[in-house]
């Protein structure tokens, strides 16, 4: 949704238009406007991407709490192994 935002914002035509010809719902764009300027992805000259994660070696009997930057967080309440971790990753 944010490349079409970006597509608009190049295209210099009103919004109006621009949905119209890419065949996009107007409040539908409107949303998602309005999301695109309440995050930093505008400012962001890349889209995300995956990092390299090392996940160290710790006993079978721990639970883990994995946190991502958008404030998501993946809880395991049940023991998991760093080799389970990483075939998630």
């Amino acid at each position: 949704m944010f490349a079409h935002i970006r597509q608009w914002q190049a295209s210099g035509a009103s919004q109006k238009a621009f949905c119209q010809a890419n065949q996009i719902r107007y409040h539908v764009f409107h949303y998602w406007y309005s999301l695109f300027k309440k995050t930093d992805e505008k400012t962001s000259p890349a889209p995300a991407s995956f990092v390299r994660l090392d996940v160290p070696n710790v006993p079978a009997d721990l639970s883990a709490e994995l946190s991502l930057p958008a404030g998501t967080r993946i809880t395991f309440y049940q023991p998991v192994s760093s080799d389970y971790l990483r075939s998630l990753l």
